[in-house]
């Protein structure tokens, strides 16, 4: 079993006990390994394959990890939608779930945040009480609410949140979960020089740059740099003045603009984020961009008939189901759009739902209804 203790990239303070923050100056820290052993171990779970993370006594994967790396246009792309939430932040969850559950916490409480907060419900449902700190209500929308609602964790305001453990996505966990994005990469031995990433905080590009750093100094060569992306005009991300291990290059917003386009164009759906990383692949070539992009084929099965005949034979099967029970039986789908495709089907009497009371809340069923046979 490795032994490890934690660094801040901050001020610099080291220490022994696995926190979230720095106890100095309230910065990151990063886990730093005594003996490090860096070993492939294709029988375990997701991100579990690789030894070069924290031991816990349990271990809790939902299929994260391992993204395809294909070409798009004439880019590179490791694409994160296949995660089982169809973010980056799986990685992340699986190992924070882990951590959580090893150390018999049995309540905890997050901050409201997009992409993160769903997938650490996801990851943690029905292992304890999770409470999500809603900062803003205009933050919420309603798919977000019936998301959250359905996994078993409970809304509350800033005002009214619980003093329990808090986790916010900036923490070293969640920098181990998705240095595994690294990993995956030096396996597949994939000929690129740059490695492109979205820097909305600046964590996952010090992630894969931690991840790069840790094989480097085990000797497993590679020529591999980790380059993050701001747009021009906007303040950098604080977290990347302590790290030196990455290069920060800037895009305008016409140039995102330009690329969202394009990549519409050429069928694929994606967020602004994931085209400024494209666009940055592009110009420099020999890159890999990290990205979460759906393609025409599964946009088409995720909107039409495809979705809704998976729903079908489903409900068949189980003759009634929530959504959430739902989505677990066809993954390659959002949660999400199961809602969306079962509220198109209720609407047009395809499938009949009730209201039900479990565990102290109300849970919506759905069922086949007569005409829908």
């Amino acid at each position: 079993m490795m032994d490890y203790y934690l660094q801040c990239i901050s001020c610099g303070h080291t220490f022994d006990a696995l926190l979230f923050t720095c106890p100095i100056c309230n910065g990151l820290p990063l886990l730093k390994y005594r003996n490090p052993i860096f070993k492939i171990d294709k029988s375990k779970p997701g991100v579990w394959r690789y030894s070069l993370l924290p031991p816990f006594t349990k271990i809790v994967s939902r299929g994260e990890g391992l993204t395809p790396i294909n070409r798009v246009g004439e880019v590179v792309v490791k694409n994160e939608r296949f995660n089982p939430t169809g973010t980056y932040a799986d990685r992340a969850s699986a190992v924070i779930s882990s951590y959580l559950l090893s150390n018999g916490v049995t309540t905890a409480r997050v901050m409201l945040e997009e992409d993160f907060t769903a997938s650490l419900a996801y990851y943690l449902a029905n292992t304890l009480k999770l409470y999500i700190v809603v900062p803003r209500i205009s933050l919420l929308s309603s798919s977000d609410l019936l998301l959250l609602e359905e996994v078993g964790v409970e809304l509350v305001s800033l005002n009214k949140a619980p003093a329990v453990l808090e986790i916010s996505y900036i923490n070293p966990l969640t920098v181990e979960g998705l240095k595994t994005i690294a990993f995956e990469i030096f396996e597949k031995k994939v000929r690129a020089e740059n490695i492109v990433v979205p820097a909305s905080t600046g964590t996952l590009a010090i992630s894969l740059a931690k991840g790069f750093q840790e094989l480097r100094e085990l000797g497993y060569d590679h020529h591999y740099s980790v380059v993050a992306v701001v747009l021009k005009g906007y303040d950098r991300p604080k977290l990347l003045q302590y790290y030196s291990n990455v290069r920060v290059e800037e895009i305008s917003e016409e140039e995102v603009l330009e690329t969202l386009v394009k990549l519409s164009k050429m069928g694929i759906k994606t967020k602004a984020l994931s085209a400024l990383t494209y666009t940055i692949a592009e110009n420099l070539g020999s890159s890999i961009a990290v990205v979460t992009m759906g393609f025409k084929q599964q946009m088409k099965r995720y909107n039409g008939i495809g979705l809704r005949k998976e729903l079908r034979t489903a409900l068949a099967e189980l003759g009634e189901a929530t959504a959430y029970e739902l989505w677990k039986r066809t993954p390659i789908y959002t949660l999400r759009g199961t809602y969306k495709a079962l509220s198109s089907m209720e609407k047009m009497g395809e499938v009949c739902s009730e209201v039900r009371v479990r565990g102290g809340r109300k849970v919506k069923y759905y069922r086949l209804c007569t005409k829908g046979l």
